[in-house]
């Protein structure tokens, strides 16, 4: 067992060409990678007892996965690049890279972007991806 360093959940950005490339997405210093699950309620009160206590239970419902990340933004091909997928509101191929753990790729749009900033410092990004297929969404295990 390890432990893993956050730098290291990152995401990349393909070029769109054939064959695909994919890089990262520069400047993220924090980041993070949701997984949820909503839940489906399967309760059923005991028909033999009625009055039983009931005990609630559920089913896998409509799974959502979302990356974020913000740092500084850098005008590298693949800065302007994501701040062009979120204005054209263009799917693009991405890879979020999870070490320890695997790759997911797939189609992403750009759900939220915002550049911001004091007169003193960098400008700064936050953004956040979300799939828009399920169905060529991929997951790699690390191996």
């Amino acid at each position: 067992m390890s432990l893993e360093n956050a730098r290291e959940l990152y995401i990349k950005r393909s070029n769109g060409d054939s064959p695909e490339t994919f890089s990262t997405v520069c400047g993220v210093r924090t980041r993070s990678l949701q997984m949820s699950n909503a839940q489906i309620d399967t309760t059923i009160p005991d028909c033999d007892d009625p009055s039983a206590p009931i005990v609630a239970t559920a089913a896998p419902g409509r799974q959502t996965l979302t990356f974020s990340g913000d740092g500084l933004f850098v005008s590298s091909d693949s800065g302007v690049a994501v701040a062009d997928d979120a204005r054209l509101q263009r799917v693009t191929n991405y890879q979020i890279r999870v070490v320890g753990y695997g790759v997911f790729e797939g189609p992403f749009m750009v759900a939220d972007f915002e550049l911001s900033g004091d007169m003193e410092e960098k400008m700064a990004f936050s953004a956040t991806w979300v799939p828009t297929d399920a169905g060529t969404l991929t997951f790699t295990a690390e191996a």
